[in-house]
């Protein structure tokens, strides 16, 4: 980590996404601002991140970064409560200097860059990939040429918003490896499986047409990836430089080109990289192309565990959200996975537009499938947030939801909460979701407390009492008198929006 006292010319800003006390510490390595901060680093740049989530003090942090001027401030964000958070730090930076260009970049700014720039606290906004966009950015703002310029970027003047000439999509085999000296790397490392983990990244975007994921809106259904080469040899200087063996794929879909999927796993085989692998994405109808080769790889190579798109047990939900699976492929996909000492995480959604009670039921059912004829799998159920541009939002929009007009009105798009304006949702099902949302975390013989990753003592402990009520509310679709979620909620400790 950079602790120079040269003067600072960038501070970046990762404002924490979600607040209150973890059961189960999860502090993610800022990837986003270490691709845009490296082209800039290995120029000579003197750059400070800051990560709210990482640090308690951040404000401090922030205001000793302040020393001198630099030439901008640079914050990123998803679509909900992080926004509070990017707009906390703005304001503390707008008191020490109130003509500092504050440049917005994430998903969510890149989304909206319009509505985004209508804040007194954001600028400039970066639309899409940071790498070669900011880099052009800050040597504009460097040398005072004009903004009109930069390809990629949204920002207003005098005159107004204007928006520029889109920028191609970078090569991520031409971009330099991260500048992970900018951060301290052992605030993130992740006990899973025994071993520390780090988040690691090797492809961008997928080519799949799910209409609620904001996915195919920034990445245009293009997958973009590193070549097998280049992953081995940012994995080879993860481990050299910080003695890092797990590894945590970031990629919305690992396996899409097959072919290199196998390829970087056999390198990692016969490098002997001696790694876990505890995150991989896969869909359940790449599964079933496997053979028993391929499965046997993904042992030797050391993955862990799997994370499989569910999102529902209902087919005519499944195909609402174009999802293009069927459940029959999910339930023979576990069957296979079965004989491998790999643990599925399967991922399900409720709350979707024109849901019903019925169909939430079918989704339970299947996970209790899943996690009953397969003792290693586990399962997560999370509240369907409507992301802006999306198809499914516009669906949400059409039976009621009001479409936020200001940038902090998108704080309260969590996927742990159900927003005041979710007429989406019929009050019979909104009801239902409220009151299983907690207990649907111990589904699957009580798997909210896993073997592979540290959990709080005091909360496996309160896990094994509270789990017959879980079990017996699921089972029952029973939502009568949940104080044990109302106490939850009440004391910060399930579902904050702050």
């Amino acid at each position: 980590m950079n602790t120079t006292n040269k003067k600072v010319d960038i501070v970046l800003f990762n404002p924490a996404p979600r607040s209150g006390w973890q059961a189960q510490r999860r502090v993610e390595l800022p990837l986003s601002l270490l691709c845009t901060a490296t082209p800039l680093d290995r120029q000579g740049y003197h750059i400070k991140i800051i990560d709210e989530f990482d640090n308690p003090n951040w404000k401090r942090e922030l205001r000793d970064a302040f020393t001198e001027k630099p030439i901008c401030f640079g914050v990123t964000t998803m679509t909900g409560p992080q926004i509070l958070h990017a707009l906390e730090g703005c304001k503390v930076v707008r008191k020490i200097f109130p003509d500092l260009p504050i440049v917005w970049g994430g998903i969510h700014a890149s989304l909206l860059p319009e509505q985004t720039l209508e804040s007194p606290y954001c600028d400039i906004v970066v639309v899409g990939e940071g790498e070669a966009t900011f880099e052009a950015l800050v040597k504009a703002l460097e040398s005072g040429t004009p903004l009109v310029d930069v390809k990629g970027i949204c920002f207003k003047d005098n005159e107004g918003i204007h928006r520029t000439e889109t920028r191609p999509f970078v090569n991520l085999d031409e971009q330099p490896p991260l500048s992970y000296h900018l951060i301290d790397m052992n605030h993130y490392k992740r006990r899973l499986f025994g071993r520390d983990h780090i988040s690691f990244n090797s492809s961008r975007g997928c080519t799949y047409r799910c209409s609620f994921c904001w996915d195919p809106v920034m990445h245009k259904r293009r997958w973009r990836a590193m070549s097998p080469g280049t992953v081995i040899d940012h994995m080879k200087r993860l481990i050299k430089d910080y003695g890092m063996r797990g590894f945590l794929f970031t990629d919305d879909h690992f396996f899409i080109d097959m072919d290199r999927a196998y390829r970087i796993l056999d390198t990692v085989v016969r490098s002997d990289l001696k790694i876990s692998i505890s995150k991989l994405q896969i869909r359940a109808d790449t599964i079933l192309k496997m053979d028993r080769d391929f499965f046997e790889l993904l042992v030797k190579a050391g993955t862990k565990r799997v994370s499989v798109g569910v999102e529902s047990g209902n087919q005519r939900v499944l195909d609402l959200i174009k999802k293009d699976l069927s459940v029959e492929e999910v339930i023979k996909a576990n069957q296979k996975l079965m004989s491998y000492p790999i643990v599925p995480v399967y991922l399900f959604m409720m709350g979707l537009p024109t849901e019903t009670p019925e169909e939430l039921s079918d989704s339970i059912a299947l996970a209790v499938r899943l996690t009953d004829e397969n003792p290693k799998a586990v399962k997560t159920f999370n509240i369907f947030t409507p992301y802006p541009g999306t198809k499914i939002f516009e669906t949400c929009v059409h039976l009621g939801l009001n479409e936020p007009r200001r940038l902090e009105e998108w704080s309260h798009f969590n996927f742990r909460n159900i927003p005041q304006q979710s007429q989406w949702i019929r009050p019979k099902m909104k009801k239902l979701i409220e009151g299983l949302d907690f207990p649907l975390m111990f589904l699957g013989k009580g798997h909210f407390v896993t073997p592979y990753k540290k959990t709080h003592p005091l909360v496996v402990n309160l896990a094994k009492l509270y789990y017959p009520v879980a079990k017996y509310r699921v089972k029952h679709l029973d939502t009568r008198f949940p104080v044990e979620t109302r106490l939850l909620k009440t004391l910060g400790l399930f579902g904050r929006q702050d």
